[in-house]
């Protein structure tokens, strides 16, 4: 099996033990200095691997819901496929947070952008459950962690000064402009395959 193709079918596999060893990294790089911006990103980082193994691996079935329940396309793997989840997951997750934990300095508004996203991402979570009036995968660590974590990260650089009541506003219109590509990934051919279906 090509490498992508195998990293696409397996990746959630991999979320429980990598966020173990997140959290204990943490544990033993930020105890001495659990608020400082590169300690909030790396935990952000952590915590955003355990809401993917909601969604993708215990009890899973994100993709699933999507296509079902947003999309209605009746197949299960598309628009929202195996391949554009992993790709979302791993290089629009995964990869700008990790570097804004590494180079908290020049990429902290990477890092505050993710915040961004991260917190629009519960709120949607939360919407999609009370518009369909169904448990969506991801509801759960949305509400007991992405809210109360990236509220308390924007409280936290308010009070310390670090962020200024606008530059908050600016984290949240990030959140949702970064979830523009996200949707636009499966919108698009989505709506490209249906107009087809009716021109033809």
């Amino acid at each position: 099996m090509h490498p992508l193709s195998y990293t696409s079918a397996n990746w959630q596999k991999w979320l429980p033990a990598l966020a173990a060893i997140g959290a204990v990294l943490w544990l033993i790089l930020f105890r001495s200095d659990p608020t400082s911006e590169r300690a909030l990103f790396a935990a952000l980082l952590v915590i955003y691997m355990v809401h993917q193994t909601e969604e993708h691996l215990w009890p899973g079935g994100f993709r699933q819901f999507a296509n079902a329940h947003v999309f209605k396309s009746g197949n299960d793997d598309w628009p929202v496929d195996e391949g554009g989840v992993a790709l979302i997951n791993i290089g629009y997750v995964w990869l700008p947070v990790a570097l804004a934990a590494l180079f908290p300095g020049p990429l902290r508004w990477i890092g505050l952008g993710w915040v961004g996203v991260t917190l629009i991402n519960a709120v949607i979570h939360i919407v999609t459950s009370i518009r369909f009036r169904i448990y969506n995968p991801g509801l759960i660590t949305s509400i007991v962690l992405f809210l109360p974590f990236t509220i308390w990260v924007l409280t936290r650089e308010v009070s310390a000064g670090t962020l200024s009541g606008l530059q908050v506003v600016l984290v949240l219109v990030l959140g949702v402009v970064l979830h523009i590509p996200v949707a636009a990934l499966f919108v698009v051919p989505f709506r490209r395959a249906r107009d087809k279906t009716r021109s033809a």
